[in-house]
């Protein structure tokens, strides 16, 4: 129940700034125009969401709710899930940033088990972000740091993980593009299969990958596809997501298409191939 209530919080402070509607152009004819009241620091109108919110505040990764999504493995209409994502960083201090991402699948046509959280997979992390104004190599940037990974259930199903990682970015306009490579801290062996302590994930990085992909391009009208890709190429095995957005009649979000196949979609299935498809709507690219 917390982790719902979480989720839902999170989602209203994302979902509600973008889902506002514009306001409607008078039809009428144009007034006669009078001396606008000058502008003082009292009379200045705020801004109290951004305020609450503090400066330095920033959507992170993608954030997207699909409401229905359908698996390879899914048999029956409760199998399908329900997947969220909300990502958004704080700027600490100069180019220091921590960031928090979550992914959810929640079973919302599960009526019989009272429409439960199959999975959750949270991510915080710190880091450092180089990124020049002015050089001779174009528009680019560079993150440096530190993240961790885990779903928060109990043994036997938790699974988590550290690592570090640089990843490179670029931004040619249309064209985006990131590349990130890690390094896992590694941990002890578990002394027995229920053991809080050990590694409960040793071999993740066979399935998950070793370095990770992004290319996003947008076409005109505000199409864009965006595409990511994981691989660890000893084992040739990985993950694929595929997006294609276009953005609603009045801009404010989008539309999305998204497909995943391979390993790697959340922490849980970290080691089982899966396939998943759906239609929803995106609230950052």
């Amino acid at each position: 129940m917390r982790a719902i209530c979480l989720s839902t919080l999170a989602l209203w402070l994302v979902v509600t700034p973008c889902l506002a509607e514009e306001p409607e152009t008078a039809t009428e004819p144009v007034p006669i125009e009078t001396p606008e009241p000058e502008v003082t620091e009292t009379t200045k109108p705020k801004d109290t969401f951004i305020r609450r919110l503090g400066k330095g505040f920033s959507l992170h990764k993608q954030n997207y709710v699909i409401p229905l999504t359908w698996s390879n493995v899914a048999r029956h209409s409760e199998d399908a899930e329900f997947k969220f994502q909300f990502s958004f960083k704080q700027r600490l201090w100069k180019s220091f940033y921590f960031a928090y991402t979550q992914k959810s699948f929640w079973r919302i046509l599960d009526q019989e088990d009272s429409r439960p959280f199959r999975e959750t997979n949270h991510n915080p992390e710190l880091f450092y972000r180089l990124k020049p104004e002015r050089n001779r190599l174009g528009p680019w940037g560079l993150d440096v740091g530190y993240e961790h990974e885990s779903n928060g259930a109990r043994e036997p199903d938790s699974r988590s993980w550290d690592r570090v990682y640089i990843a490179p970015f670029f931004d040619f306009g249309d064209l985006r593009a990131s590349f990130k490579v890690w390094y896992r801290l590694s941990e002890e062996q578990k002394r027995f299969p229920d053991d809080p302590e050990g590694d409960e994930n040793p071999d993740i990085e066979d399935f998950y990958g070793n370095t990770e992909l992004r290319l996003a391009y947008e076409f005109p009208f505000g199409h864009e596809i965006n595409l990511a890709t994981r691989w660890n190429f000893e084992t040739s095995k990985g993950g694929l997501q595929f997006d294609y957005s276009i953005p609603t009649p009045n801009r404010n979000v989008f539309f999305i298409a998204q497909i995943w196949t391979g390993y790697g979609e959340s922490l849980i299935d970290y080691n089982h191939y899966r396939t998943r498809y759906g239609i929803g709507l995106m609230f950052s690219r």
